[in-house]
């Protein structure tokens, strides 16, 4: 017999019932004017996977008489609205979407109490590499995917010799190491999807309190862009790509304003997840300052982001212990 559902597998399962709840939304809409036929089956795929995901954490919890989280409903996506995004950003959407998934997913297993739970998490884990492999060799094949930076190949193992080799903040630092490059090109595709996505978001949102807010999120992301790119360039490494193209004329919001500043507010805060990763694997001085900075910066913006939505009535609250202090005595 399954024991009682604890603290880890409630936060285990409520994100992701949220994120896939949203996800549905958008998998809804990009199906309505994706027209190239191998993305279009990509998406259908997509859209499979989350609306299977909600339908099974919906069965635990209802095993459990766990209320059913809210998250996000049809009323939350118009599908008539005209195209946004171009088919190749909603390919390179979905891919960096099903990294991000990747991550929490091979935490779940991890930290899940529960069988059926880790069961679940097994399972999403394996579709989800499965969608990966596939929108990565297609984007190889369609020529979207730009090829990562490389270095020369060491011809021994080396010792670092001297504390310069942590240097960084003043005067000349030593080159770039392999972990440092995976990381800082690794954020900097995260910035330029989480910039050319609020782009799309700014000129369709219908309050102008949330257009203001999603002008930040795209200034921060191109401080970021910025940041990334310059200490990649100064290696002679060469950075990513835009999508800016990729975006069309439309003012007609294909997504409600609660939906597009809660999936800015998930980037920020996988962001800020990321750059802590990033800070702990850096020993160059310099990177672990711009990190910590991009942490501070990102953190004050998904704070507000939440500011907004208490205000709007739009942030549903996960599951919490007992105030045991506003208790009666």
């Amino acid at each position: 017999m399954e024991k009682k559902i604890v603290t880890l597998d409630v936060s285990n399962l409520w994100t992701p019932y949220i994120s896939n709840t949203l996800g549905t939304c958008v998998n809804k809409y990009a199906l309505q004017t994706i027209t190239d036929p191998d993305i279009h089956n990509i998406y259908d795929k997509a859209l499979h996977l989350s609306k299977n995901f909600v339908q099974k954490i919906t069965g635990i919890f209802q095993n459990e008489n766990f209320p059913i989280p809210y998250g996000f409903t049809d009323e939350d996506v118009h599908l008539n609205a005209p195209r946004l995004f171009s088919d190749d950003f909603w390919l390179f959407y979905v891919h960096e979407m099903t990294i991000h998934g990747l991550i929490a997913y091979s935490l779940g297993i991890t930290t899940s109490p529960r069988l059926d739970v880790r069961q679940f998490y097994s399972e999403a884990f394996k579709e989800a590499t499965e969608l990966f492999n596939t929108t990565l060799g297609m984007m190889q094949s369609k020529g979207l995917l730009e090829r990562p930076p490389t270095i020369a190949l060491p011809e021994k193992v080396e010792f670092a010799e001297k504390q310069s080799f942590i240097a960084g903040w003043f005067g000349n630092h030593r080159p770039l190491n392999a972990i440092e490059i995976s990381s800082l090109y690794f954020n900097l595709q995260k910035s330029i999807m989480t910039k050319d996505l609020a782009l799309g978001f700014r000129q369709t949102a219908q309050s102008k309190e949330i257009r203001s807010f999603i002008q930040q999120i795209i200034e921060l992301a191109e401080e970021h862009i910025s940041t990334f790119s310059s200490i990649l360039q100064n290696d002679f490494i060469s950075s990513s790509i835009s999508w800016d193209t990729h975006i069309t004329d439309s003012q007609i919001a294909p997504f409600s304003d609660k939906l597009m500043i809660y999936h800015c507010s998930f980037l920020l805060q996988t962001a800020m997840a990321y750059y802590g990763t990033a800070l702990s694997g850096s020993m160059r001085r310099d990177l672990g300052l711009k990190y910590s900075a991009a942490i501070a910066s990102d953190a004050k913006l998904a704070e507000d982001a939440a500011n907004i939505m208490i205000a709007n009535g739009w942030l549903e609250e996960p599951p919490h212990s007992v105030d045991r202090r506003e208790l009666p005595e």
